[in-house]
């Protein structure tokens, strides 16, 4: 009886664990890590950049394999890729062979793909309380918190090998915590996350939706996939946007944070985006999601263009805390809104095309504005707006509980 009173309330802790080492360490240690890497390994901008590029693509192949239905989003899946993750910190500081780091890379960002779709595609289902969705995504933030601590605490003291050490250590704390996430170790076929485990579900054949392809193509199902279809396209826009600002802007501090740069950024980010998710489940709770993602999207814009001016440590603060901020409630309420949909996989399925922004994004600006960072700002502003404009269609079209 005890365990089955604590358990409501603490798994949402488990899926905020998850998350951090998914995304916070597995992903995001490499942002306040890289400089210091840099300076004691000599290496040019561009291993750095191509590295990092490496842990994308592996995101992308993560959320495109759960999405194509090739690989199920099950118990197995989440644990396995738990442990991959975590190796895959420590393996980083086996050797500076730069081969090595792209690989180890690529199959971290394979596991981070795969343990962020397992965790927030089971979010409705596992949510007892409206506050506990918030406290799942809030992993995101307290990780990119704890990754930032990290440096910023050991980067004096400990080499860059340690740091990762460190950093796995840490991971393979709240790996084991978060290991025991509500996760069926079958997913049904054709049914939606909540559907999965929704003891409303009826067993009877007979009730559920006919088999037949021309009754089943009603003009809802057109609607909601046209709804998807818009709502994908302005994710990716999304994730180009937002990768801009949280590749950039570590760039704009160096000149005025110094070394620890990465650190402090990072650290004013992770804070601003473990605050996010809460925050922005009361306001569209109390607004509704429409005017909730409108609000969230202005601000990152508002972010991207500030940051523009970022030449004194007060504006770079508040560029980055913006940028934490609202990223994640982003993400946060467009996966919501997939999920409303009834779309099966939907999280993987826009964290696809989030993930293919995400490769696009530094791609254009490194090939075209990379010697000009403010155009770069002005041209994550204008993706942000494109993905505002899309996204709010996509509801919109979705007809969604708004």
């Amino acid at each position: 009886m005890p365990d089955s009173i604590a358990r409501p309330s603490f798994t949402p802790v488990r899926g905020a664990l998850g998350l951090s080492v998914a995304m916070g360490m597995g992903r995001f240690f490499y942002t306040p890590a890289l400089p210091l890497m840099v300076a004691a390994l000599h290496w040019s901008s561009a291993p750095g950049a191509w590295i990092a590029t490496l842990n994308y693509v592996g995101y992308f192949i993560g959320t495109l394999v759960i999405a194509q239905g090739w690989v199920e989003p099950n118990r197995f899946v989440y644990r396995l890729s738990l442990i991959v993750s975590t190796v895959g910190l420590a393996a980083v500081a086996l050797t500076s062979n730069l081969i090595w780091q792209g690989g180890i890379r690529t199959i971290a960002g394979i596991a981070s793909g795969l343990i962020f779709v397992c965790v927030t595609q089971r979010i409705p289902a596992n949510s007892r309380r409206p506050r506990d969705g918030g406290i799942s995504y809030g992993g995101v933030g307290f990780g990119i918190l704890v990754s930032g601590a990290i440096v910023l605490a050991a980067g004096s003291v400990a080499d860059w090998r340690q740091l990762w050490l460190i950093c796995a250590a840490v991971s393979a704390i709240f790996s084991s915590i978060a290991w025991t996430w509500p996760i069926p170790a079958r997913i049904p076929q054709n049914t939606t996350p909540t559907e999965a485990t929704d003891p409303t579900t009826p067993d009877d054949p007979t009730e559920t939706a006919t088999d037949d392809p021309a009754e089943a193509a009603t003009p809802f199902d057109a609607n909601r996939r046209r709804a998807m279809a818009i709502l994908s396209t302005g994710y990716f826009f999304q994730g180009g946007g937002y990768i801009i600002i949280g590749t950039y802007l570590v760039v704009l501090a160096g000149p005025v944070f110094g070394a620890t740069a990465a650190a402090s950024t990072w650290l004013i980010a992770g804070i601003a985006t473990a605050a996010s998710p809460l925050t922005w489940s009361a306001v569209a709770a109390r607004i509704g999601t429409v005017k909730a993602l409108t609000v969230c999207y202005c601000l990152q814009v508002f972010g991207a263009l500030l940051a523009v001016f970022g030449s004194s440590p007060i504006v770079l603060i508040i560029a980055a805390a913006l940028f934490g901020f609202t990223f994640i409630g982003v993400v946060m309420m467009t996966i919501g809104v997939g999920t409303q949909l009834g779309v099966a996989n939907a999280s993987a399925k826009l964290t696809s095309w989030y993930s293919i922004g995400q490769i696009v994004g530094p791609a254009v600006v490194a090939a075209a504005l990379s010697e000009h960072i403010a155009a770069a700002f002005i041209a994550s502003a204008i993706a942000l707006a494109i993905a505002m404009a899309l996204t709010l269609v996509g509801v919109l079209t979705g007809n969604v509980d708004r």
